[in-house]
């Protein structure tokens, strides 16, 4: 692949961490897929430079490596190309590294850290990009995270265009006014000092009754108050809007899947599945709530299609209900509970005649835990809910939005 022959590279980057740089991949990948832009998988590349929190991945020859989290939850969840997971995050920064790398620094060259780091990036690029009509790009953290290494976002992205790549940036911010704008303004202006031209920026997060005031507001300042103010410090003008994403609300519903992760997790695990056969199936369906029970009967007009139910582990009667609850709710409205959690696991309890209702339950997959009703329901309200590679749904409703709302007026 010679200098002028690498496809168009887009290259995401926030303003902050969880600003939205992976669901706006997510999202761009979903309205390249279109019929509209007519890209297909294989026309798409994708990979993460600089990675920071990992998992744990096989690789194509079936050797352990460390990938970053966002690289494979958007491999799995879209398909597109993947040469290997060891490429997808080239440079994975983690604890110890900024220390290690500074004392070295000092006493050596700082810039024989920098360029082998860049090399990396340049070799992995250059494999990703191959026989690819487009490659996504994203960034890592905020645009000051790797530069105590010269590996940050504005750094990479100048290593690659002069390697004569074709590099169009995005930069996602939060949806707002006064915060979006406080937030723009110092990645901007340090990105522009650094002679990174900005392509187009995306706000994210929308609440949707203010998308039309908070475009009026926005649009107008950045069309007729920021250069007045600042044009004379700026080698580039301000980059058009290219999008008003609207808050996605299902992307912080966890699932069963997901509860069962955070509390296997953890250092006391207790986590047993009671519905093996089934629950990676059933469990990756959205929890819209999640309802403690405690009696056998009355509680039904309350518990819904799609939420999760804890209950006590002997409160045989308690569970006998929701279960037949849970199949009332399929037979009649197509859609049953999402998800059942028995508390206070080691109490022990649980009957015969409920256990076999469970067997014979479909759609329902259950865990038990150790910890009390109360406790699972405030360690479940205070998750940090990403994506997961399993969230297809998510995905498709990522999708959806972004064809809706993204302009790719940007020259592709």
């Amino acid at each position: 692949m010679g200098e002028t022959s690498f496809p168009r590279t887009i290259f995401v980057l926030g303003t902050a961490r969880d600003v939205g740089k992976t669901v706006t991949c997510l999202g761009l990948i979903g309205k390249l897929l279109s019929e509209e832009e007519g890209y297909a998988p294989e026309d798409i590349g994708y990979i993460k430079p600089v990675g920071q929190q990992t998992l744990t991945v096989m690789d194509k020859d079936g050797t352990p490596v460390e990938a970053d989290k966002d690289a494979v939850v958007l491999i799995s969840l879209m398909g597109v190309g993947n040469v290997g997971y060891r490429y997808l995050s080239p440079v994975i920064w983690q604890g110890g590294l900024t220390t290690s790398f500074i004392r070295d620094s000092i006493q050596g060259d700082p810039l024989e850290g920098r360029d082998a780091f860049m090399e990396r990036i340049r070799e992995a690029y250059t494999l990703v990009a191959r026989d690819r009509r487009i490659v996504i790009v994203e960034g890592t953290g905020q645009p000051g995270v790797g530069s105590v290494a010269g590996v940050s976002n504005g750094d990479v992205i100048n290593m690659l265009r002069t390697m004569g790549v074709p590099v169009t940036v995005m930069l996602v911010t939060r949806g707002g006014i006064g915060a979006t704008i406080d937030e723009v303004f110092p990645y901007f202006m340090s990105l522009d000092h650094m002679e990174v031209k900005i392509d187009g920026l995306v706000i994210n997060g929308v609440f949707p009754d203010k998308i039309d005031r908070i475009r009026e507001v926005l649009e107008g300042y950045y069309e007729s108050i920021f250069t007045p103010l600042y044009g004379d410090y700026l080698r580039q003008p301000f980059p058009p809007i290219l999008g008003f994403v609207p808050l996605i609300p299902e992307l912080k519903l966890p699932t069963m899947r997901l509860i069962a992760q955070h509390f296997g997790s953890s250092s006391n695990n207790s986590l047993e599945i009671l519905t093996p056969g089934q629950f990676e199936e059933q469990a990756s369906r959205l929890i819209r709530s999640v309802k403690a029970v405690n009696l056998r009967y009355g509680f039904e007009r309350y518990v819904r299609p799609d939420d999760a139910v804890v209950v006590g582990i002997n409160a045989n009667d308690s569970l006998f209900s929701v279960v037949l609850h849970h199949q009332r709710l399929r037979s009649e409205q197509g859609a049953g509970l999402a998800g059942l959690i028995l508390s206070c696991k080691e109490a022990g309890g649980l009957s015969q005649q409920v256990s076999n209702e469970l067997a014979r339950a479909e759609g329902l997959p259950t865990i038990a835990l150790d910890n009390d009703t109360a406790d699972i329901i405030q360690r479940i309200d205070g998750m940090t809910v990403k994506i997961q590679p399993y969230d297809v749904l998510k995905r498709d409703l990522i999708a959806e939005t972004y064809r809706e709302n993204l302009s790719l007026f940007i020259d592709l």
